[in-house]
């Protein structure tokens, strides 16, 4: 049986930190899956299992594009817009720079970069901490298994805010920024195509599939979709870790009295707020929970929905950091598609938490602030004012 979705629009503003994931309880307690009228037309998916039922069957589902509407790029996103047998090529060559091995070799520019931040703002007692954070920390990791300088950071966080956030209400700014991600790109590849550097964009500047040489607008696209998935996503679970965290005293207190506790925490603020809507075309007809999809069909899995389906984690909207299965969570997608960045990521959360938690034990949301949720292809708090004990900086300015 399918449920009438059809007021749900990913793109509609006006939804808080509270309010979507009630919309998405609301939807997923009708039915796992349901058709949206929204951008002519959608079918909504919330339920888990019929989520990985999707995302595991790329011969009815195809992966391009991988938002909708679609950004306005003229090259497709590498290989996250690939399907078989195409895609397993393509990522390959890339799978090195995102193994577990070199995920724990940034741990240690992690934490200095982590502690600088603080630095900045720990004096004052009170921080916007996903201005402070949330939006500069995945930017600046960025800089690093890229290969780019870290003063890029800040620019390279604008174009993909731009991407995101205004595809589907100013395209034409959508795609400047895309423009300008090439330009920026395109001029490395081309400084490093000779070179043997082992950051991901000498790797790819140099990559071969079935011995040639990518073609440019291979380069791009690869480009555009390493740097896209680098920032936004992280940056959206960092703003809605720390605003659940700033409203629950007793598990920063948890994790505070017991830091070994610190990843599991991490799988459980993904599985809660996995920021990702992922997007599937239908190929060929076929049959979800009793909806029947026409090829030419446009999917959306809301992630975050399938990561509270009662049917796979018992007591959904309980945050248990002795829960078995959190990690069967769909933050990071699945099967072919399953995020590159697996191992960063965790890596990343965990750090963070590790540094802001061993400096600033409590915290709490600033009295009578509200935080910001927003609304797209990538979704999470985007502001998220705290108060804390002001503390005293590690690191000496300059």
């Amino acid at each position: 049986m399918t449920a009438d979705y059809a007021d749900y629009d990913h793109h509609a503003l006006g939804a808080t930190y509270e309010s979507i994931y009630e919309t998405w309880r609301e939807l997923l307690g009708k039915c796992p899956i349901g058709h949206s009228k929204a951008h002519d037309g959608m079918w909504v998916v919330t339920g888990y299992e019929e989520s990985v039922g999707i995302l595991r069957k790329p011969s009815a589902f195809s992966s391009y594009p991988a938002s909708f509407p679609s950004f306005p790029q003229p090259n497709k996103m590498m290989p996250v817009e690939l399907d078989p047998p195409d895609h397993q090529r393509y990522r390959s060559m890339v799978a090195e720079p995102f193994s577990p091995k070199r995920a724990l070799s940034y741990e240690k520019p992690l934490r200095k970069i982590v502690n600088r931040l603080i630095d900045d703002f720990i004096e004052d007692g009170h921080c916007d901490v996903f201005e402070t954070i949330g939006a500069p920390l995945p930017a600046m990791l960025a800089t690093i298994f890229l290969g780019v300088p870290l003063d890029d950071a800040t620019r390279m966080a604008g174009w993909i805010h731009t991407l995101v956030h205004e595809t589907a209400s100013r395209p034409e700014a959508a795609g400047e920024a895309v423009m300008s991600i090439y330009g920026y790109f395109g001029g490395l590849l081309a400084e490093r195509a000779g070179g043997d550097g082992d950051e991901l964009i000498s790797i790819i500047a140099r990559a071969e599939v079935d011995g040639q040489k990518l073609t440019q607008e291979e380069l791009l696209g690869f480009s555009l979709f390493l740097l896209l998935a680098s920032i936004d996503t992280s940056q959206k679970v960092i703003g809605s870790m720390f605003w659940r965290m700033a409203n629950d005293p007793d598990l920063v207190a948890r994790l505070v009295a017991d830091p070994s506790a610190v990843p599991a925490a991490v799988e459980e603020f993904l599985r809660l707020y996995s920021p990702v809507i992922a997007t599937r075309k239908v190929v060929e007809d076929t049959e979800v929970a009793g909806a029947e999809l026409k090829a030419g069909d446009q999917v959306l899995l809301l992630l975050g929905a399938a990561g509270r389906d009662a049917r796979t984690f018992p007591d959904p909207e309980v945050f248990s950091l002795g829960r078995e299965n959190s990690a069967k969570h769909l933050a990071f997608g699945d099967y072919i598609h399953k995020c590159l960045g697996i191992h960063i990521v965790r890596v990343e959360l965990r750090v963070l938490l590790e540094e802001f938690l061993r400096r600033i034990p409590k915290f709490e949301a600033q009295p009578g602030a509200e935080s910001l949720w927003s609304n797209g292809q990538v979704q999470g708090v985007v502001k998220a004012p705290i108060r804390f004990p002001a503390g005293a900086r590690e690191i000496p300015p300059g």
